[in-house]
């Protein structure tokens, strides 16, 4: 790939991007806020930031706000569920990994704010424990999800072309204006 033409302001910014990535060793609920009473699938990246012998046990707990319907099947982990916790044995997720570990369910009827309480652990018996807030509003998300990032991109895309276009237009007008006398 030829990056000759990037900007050193773009090329700063698409690094410190990647860079930041391993630096962000905590776990992840996407989405973080739903409607309340909707149906939800919630995703939970759980990361191995230190364990060298790989987390190979997740505990979920549900909170009782939250009615949970079912949970990921994920290939190579064993699943046990027991009332409102949920465990996934297996795995491991190696250091410096993440492992994503999903569940659907129903949103509280009322708007609040409910806390999964999350263990991830090795097989020595030593854990981290994680306490993740769900966000539950009354009122509908305007946007999210993959519109948000079409949009962006298709907004960063005009802009490109706007400037690629005022940038030839001074080209030429550089190149085809008279000499001065």
């Amino acid at each position: 790939m030829r990056c000759s033409g990037w900007s050193s302001l773009a090329i700063s910014a698409c690094s410190a991007l990647l860079l930041a990535a391993p630096a962000a060793a905590h776990l992840s609920l996407n989405p973080s806020q739903v409607q309340t009473g909707a149906l939800a699938d919630l995703v939970f990246s759980v990361p191995n930031a230190e364990d060298a012998r790989g987390v190979d046990q997740v505990t979920l707990r549900i909170p009782a706000e939250f009615q949970l319907d079912d949970a990921e099947a994920k290939p190579g982990w064993t699943q046990i569920r027991t009332g409102s916790t949920i465990v996934w044995r297996g795995g491991p997720i190696p250091r410096g990994q993440f492992a994503r570990f999903g569940i659907r369910g129903t949103a509280p009827a009322r708007a609040t704010t409910v806390y999964f309480n999350l263990l991830a652990g090795d097989r020595t018996g030593s854990s981290t424990p994680y306490r993740v807030p769900l966000a539950v509003s009354a009122h509908g998300l305007e946007d999210h999800g993959a519109r948000s990032l079409g949009t962006a991109a298709l907004v960063a895309a005009v802009i490109a072309i706007a400037l690629a276009l005022a940038a030839l237009f001074v080209g030429l007008y550089l190149w085809l204006r008279p000499p001065p006398k």
